[in-house]
């Protein structure tokens, strides 16, 4: 017995399932949809999955939507793990591709083989990777990375659009558009990060990477209110708060560097130097890249103290 259970399709279907008259607690039981499929990343199986169930349990809308536009906005602003939103397609061979095939386990194939060829995966394997930000107009294929490289480089982030628009909101969709739900709807009324170009990159720099990378946001960082002069005027008139907030800010910031290195290195067992994790199973690898590029913003928090 399956209750409460979503239809959506043929072969399509998800439920609390009871298989005894003395089972209290119910087992999440899905067939057919992503949450239980593997042609995605993991970030749209978990949210998928949470939604449905606080549907299942509360019955409130108002709640998954509260849960999805959280998920989105942390997506947006460069705050989730990098970890939930790799894909990994199955590589079939060079020879079963037709020419000009494009196919994003093969294109990342191409890149590592240029490098060294000795490097082409296993007939079957997996391969990871994750589509980018790039210029306006791209082709889908040409923002596909490795997931090493964006953790090396730092001009490239996570594409929230693409990831969002064709991949966590289509499925949530098929599910709730049968109770009348546009989820679309919830992601245009999110607010849009609004961001200024700096000018801290030299000509050469500049001609490298994207263009979202040179930006930073019009956001007071103590406050988070929309301001063009770094420190909004509200805040200017609290001094000791101000210098109180972002010292502490910076601290913490430093304080998680210093702890995400001492697992490496205990992990690596190498205590004197550190050595390079390429392990894409290891959630503290992507924890330490995502503390190494808020710490980029401390010379610029300092730049900040320095005028009060």
């Amino acid at each position: 017995v399956y209750l409460p259970c979503i239809l959506q399709t043929k072969k399509r279907y998800v439920g609390y399932m009871y298989e005894t008259l003395d089972q209290k607690d119910p087992v999440f039981d899905a067939k057919g949809i992503e949450t239980v499929r593997r042609d995605s990343c993991p970030a749209v199986s978990k949210i998928l999955e949470r939604s449905i169930k606080l549907l299942f349990e509360t019955r409130d809308i108002s709640q998954i939507k509260q849960f999805v536009q959280n998920q989105c906005m942390k997506l947006l602003e460069g705050k989730a793990s990098m970890q939930d939103f790799i894909f990994a397609k199955e590589y079939r061979g060079s020879s079963a591709y037709r020419p000009g095939a494009c196919v994003p386990a093969l294109e990342i194939t191409r890149r590592m083989l240029a490098y060294d060829r000795r490097s082409e995966p296993r007939v079957g394997e997996r391969v990871p990777y994750v589509i980018v930000y790039g210029i306006p107009g791209l082709p889908l294929i040409q923002l596909v990375r490795r997931p090493i490289e964006v953790l090396q480089d730092s001009n490239l982030r996570l594409n929230a659009t693409y990831y969002i628009t064709k991949q966590i909101l289509p499925p949530l969709a098929r599910v709730l558009s049968l109770v009348g739900i546009d989820v679309f709807s919830w992601y245009h009324e999110l607010p849009r990060i609004q961001k200024t170009a700096t000018a801290s990159h030299n000509e050469q720099e500049s001609r490298k990477g994207t263009i979202s990378q040179y930006f930073t946001t019009l956001h007071c960082p103590v406050c988070d209110e929309l301001t063009q002069h770094g420190i909004c005027s509200k805040c200017r008139s609290q001094p000791q708060r101000v210098v109180v907030i972002l010292n502490q800010e910076i601290r913490e910031l430093e304080h998680k560097h210093e702890h995400l290195t001492k697992i490496c290195k205990n992990c690596t067992g190498c205590l004197d130097r550190q050595t390079p994790c390429v392990s894409l199973n290891c959630p503290v690898l992507f924890k330490v890249s995502r503390v190494n590029r808020e710490l980029s913003k401390a010379p610029y928090l300092h730049q900040l103290l320095d005028q009060f």
